[in-house]
């Protein structure tokens, strides 16, 4: 187990020492590059784990209203200070990270653009390999420690302690990730928290396999258990939709259902009547979610693979599977008005106007 009391206490002086680290940074570095997401994690595995990628370069800096980063690399090219701009508020800098590289060592601080500190992590090197890494924030610490099988990483160790009254509670075990490998790669990862049964995090796909086959399984078995899940709630009054809500990824494979109710539309619009707040999935009397434990393997590489393309593929999938639903006999599953129609539609409704334009609404 790491002792991160320490680097606690380090951290405590840690907003005294904005402008030192700002400063050093700073004059350290020797290029400075724009990205649409931050990269150059140091930690083993951290992308793969997260089913995410590295920002990725840009030529110059995009549109204010996007967020975005400017990244700094010293005359070794590593990267020494990393800046992001909020696109929420009109490419204002929001958080700032520095790195500092010492013997065996190298540490890296992160704050608010105010100079409050956010956490610091110290990452440790033994022969130009990477063995742990202490972390502590505002809201607690942990650590990582790394075997390896020759080159590689094959597993990661997890510990996580809050803060109680400003100090650190003892660490306890969090997770264990297990890498598998072969000639071609990362084969398969395995991740076992503290509760719960290990869970596959990612696996390559079988030869074979491709996103429209595993999507055209995993819709026809949508088509029919949204309609099933639909009538189990047993409705008796007529609903005008039937809205499938995602969050961020419009993941196709992850979403709720829910029923709005036509009295209670008539209601809305009597009190508002330019609202949208007949579209709003959290306003809908009924919510439900699928059952896809009979294609669950499918599903599961299906969400990883488009995961991995940071593409809107998902969102375009859930669209065009809402207006086959549009088109389905529904008069078995529960009463509509003429004008029902299912759409789907994120949690913050930012893709409301387009989605309903993909359903001819």
């Amino acid at each position: 187990m790491i002792d991160l009391s320490g680097l606690d206490e380090r951290f405590a002086r840690l907003a005294a020492e904005y402008d030192v680290h700002r400063t050093a940074a700073h004059a350290a570095v020797v290029r400075w590059e724009w990205y649409d997401d931050e990269a150059f994690d140091l930690r083993p595995l951290h992308y793969e784990r997260d089913l995410s990628h590295p920002g990725h370069r840009l030529a110059e800096r995009p549109d204010l209203a996007q967020d975005h980063f400017q990244i700094g690399f010293d005359a070794d090219d590593r990267l020494v200070a990393m800046l992001e701009y909020s696109g929420f508020l009109g490419g204002k800098l929001y958080y700032e990270t520095f790195r500092t590289y010492l013997v065996d060592t190298v540490e890296e601080a992160h704050f608010h653009a105010d100079g409050r500190p956010i956490y610091l992590h110290e990452f440790g090197f033994e022969a130009g390999r990477m063995r742990s890494v202490a972390m502590v924030a505002t809201g607690g610490g942990g650590c990582e420690t790394y075997d390896y099988t020759d080159d590689q990483v094959t597993r990661i160790v997890t510990h996580h302690g809050d803060r109680q009254s400003g100090a650190l509670l003892p660490l306890r075990f969090y997770t264990a990730i297990d890498a598998v490998y072969d000639d071609e790669g990362l084969v398969r990862l395995e991740i076992s928290e503290r509760l719960g049964s290990p869970q596959v995090k990612y696996e390559r796909p079988p030869v074979g396999f491709t996103v429209e086959d595993a999507w055209a399984t995993v819709q026809q078995e949508l088509l029919t258990q949204i309609p099933r899940s639909v009538r189990d709630l047993a409705i008796d009054t007529p609903a005008y939709c039937i809205a499938l809500m995602y969050d961020e990824r419009a993941d196709p494979t992850d979403f709720t259902i829910h029923v709005g109710l036509d009295e209670d539309r008539r209601v809305h619009l009597a009190d508002k009547p330019d609202s949208d707040v007949i579209w709003s999935p959290a306003d809908m009397a009924h919510e439900t979610s699928v059952d896809l434990g009979a294609v669950s393997d499918v599903a599961r590489l299906l969400a990883q693979e488009l995961t991995l393309t940071c593409s809107d593929m998902g969102r375009g999938l859930l669209c065009a599977m809402a207006s086959l639903l549009s088109a389905a006999d529904w008069i078995t599953v529960l009463p509509i008005t003429k004008d029902f129609v299912v759409y789907a539609v994120d949690v913050e409704m930012e893709h409301l106007d387009d989605n309903l334009r993909r359903s001819d609404i």
